[in-house]
């Protein structure tokens, strides 16, 4: 069944029903882009992408992986091996429903832990996958891209000042261009060869009912290092960790960036901020009141925190620095 007044959907679904040759198959939607279809007895997600470029990545991304062994990810329908699903201008990608458990949180360290070890065999598992559509995944260019988001949040300062105190958004302003202009005096950023996810935000990591954790949603996947993930991470888990560098540094998987600068300069560029108070201003009344107290929380009581964290990597750099 389909909510009335969805025309879209509901051509979608005859689509689908023409497609999949079942006129029996019915069509939920779950948000703007996304339904859960129900065929052949079967229930599957359905995806709308934004280009064909999109899909044909992601298709053959889980396809490689697969057989590769890495069960982590969700298959795509077999009709996928046929045909790509063009319906109204935009491919449809139509991939395994997943039946979870309770959902991945990093404040559970149990939940952290499990993430970050399918990450890391997610890594292990693409930097190895050289095939020609490979050759069409974007390069990741984290200067620009941080850069960029800086710049944006500089921008908007002026608007922010009437919520926030100026000390708390100068204070991250500075540094973010510390971090950004000591990476640019490196100059170690050379084109990475592992695929990485792009947005390892708790929501993408699903927690099946059989135990297993799966990975989801390489809309954002990108040729980089590992590195751009892993930062990502650290910055995801960090706010349920107190902001502690020593246990970031006592996590197995990181131990080899001990030594290395570009990783300590990462964690010192502040990306939440910025990104959250970015969005903060392009979304509307409703989003604003429902994130609030996540962002005073995020910028204001958690600054004490961050300040020491922040001290403590310049530590790092300083250490690292006189070794060289």
């Amino acid at each position: 069944m389909l909510a009335r007044g969805d025309d879209y959907s509901y051509r979608l679904l005859s689509y689908l029903q023409m497609k999949l040759q079942d006129s029996g198959a019915s069509l939920k939607r779950i948000k703007e882009g996304k339904w859960v279809l129900k065929t052949n007895g079967r229930k599957w997600f359905v995806k709308r992408f934004p280009n064909q470029l999109k899909f044909m990545l992601q298709e053959r991304l889980i396809s490689s992986l697969l057989r590769e062994n890495f069960h982590h990810v969700l298959p795509f329908h077999p009709i996928h091996e046929n045909e790509m699903l063009l319906f109204e201008g935009s491919p449809i990608g139509i991939t395994t429903w997943l039946e979870t458990s309770s959902p991945i949180s990093y404040d559970q360290p149990k939940d952290r832990r499990d993430a970050l070890h399918v990450l890391k065999k997610f890594h292990s598992v693409s930097k190895n996958i050289h095939q020609s559509w490979t050759e069409e995944v974007p390069q990741y260019k984290w200067l620009k891209k941080w850069k960029k988001r800086m710049m944006q949040f500089q921008y908007n300062l002026p608007y922010l000042q009437a919520f926030i105190q100026p000390y708390y958004l100068y204070t991250y302003l500075e540094w973010g261009k510390w971090a950004l202009k000591e990476l640019k005096s490196i100059g170690v950023f050379e084109p990475g060869k592992c695929i990485t996810h792009g947005d390892v935000a708790h929501h993408n990591f699903l927690r099946g009912k059989n135990g297993v954790v799966y990975m989801i949603d390489f809309d954002l996947m990108s040729l980089s290092t590992e590195m751009t993930d892993d930062l990502q991470y650290c910055n995801r888990i960090l706010p349920h960790m107190n902001w502690s560098l020593s246990k970031i540094k006592g996590i197995e998987a990181f131990h080899s960036y001990e030594d290395q600068l570009i990783f300590y300069l990462g964690l010192m560029y502040p990306t939440d901020v910025f990104r959250e108070w970015n969005r903060f201003i392009r979304e509307d009344q409703y989003y604003k009141q429902r994130v609030w107290g996540y962002l005073m929380n995020v910028t204001i009581q958690q600054f004490p925190e961050r300040m020491q964290f922040n001290q403590e990597l310049h530590g790092e750099v300083k250490r690292i620095n006189t070794q060289l």
